[in-house]
């Protein structure tokens, strides 16, 4: 067999280094790969998953009309934003009714669950507003203390500030009214609360109470 002149110039160009490896481990990039996209189809179903839930969750409880109702979104979605939501509002709704103790357990069980949402004051505040109802201040005043010092970024630590200084004053003790007025003034100084003391001292006899949580 003869070979032209130009037969002598031709030459057999090795693989790649990149050919190699896919030669080499391509079994394993394809399991890789499917692997990638198994795991990205299970992220976007657990994402769609809860996005379904919430909104579930939502329309639930605007179409709560009664205590039922919102004890049926707590049920289903206990973890939900609109579980927190609904404990509140079932929480004030059974305060209204004399149903203290219960009110007392949920607004408990709303602080466990809830610990860090921005209604997480709500808790304290309203076991504070279950114990103004039943006379019984020293608790009130435990309470309304705990809130300022654990949420006191929150939209409550001022109202919190703001009612310990009325119970002082019903309690007789204006001195130590006076220095939670220091510190809502100086920390709060725009909030209503404190504009409520426009002249930076409490009143010795407090016209009408905090609203109620």
């Amino acid at each position: 067999m003869s070979f032209s002149s130009s037969d002598s110039h031709l030459e057999i160009t090795p693989p790649s280094a990149l050919e190699l490896l896919w030669f080499n481990h391509r079994n394993t990039v394809l399991l890789s790969l499917a692997a990638v996209i198994v795991l990205g189809l299970i992220v976007l179903g657990v994402v769609a998953s809860k996005h379904s839930s919430l909104l579930a969750s939502e329309t639930l409880l605007s179409n709560a009309t009664d205590d039922e109702g919102l004890r049926e979104v707590i049920a289903k979605y206990p973890n939900a934003p609109a579980a927190a939501d609904a404990m509140l509002l079932l929480a004030s709704s059974l305060r209204d009714e004399g149903k203290i103790m219960e009110s007392d357990d949920l607004y408990s069980r709303f602080s466990e669950a809830f610990p860090t949402s921005t209604l997480g004051v709500s808790g304290l505040l309203g076991r504070a507003a279950n114990a103004r109802v039943s006379k019984n201040f020293d608790a009130a005043l435990n309470n309304y203390q705990q809130a300022g010092a654990a949420y006191p970024q929150s939209y409550g630590a001022p109202f919190a500030l703001y009612s310990q200084i009325q119970l002082l004053l019903q309690s007789g003790k204006p001195e130590d009214a006076k220095k939670i007025l220091q510190t809502l003034v100086s920390q709060y100084p725009g909030s209503v609360a404190a504009q409520a003391f426009g002249g930076g001292q409490p009143a010795s006899n407090p016209s009408g109470s905090a609203a109620s949580e």
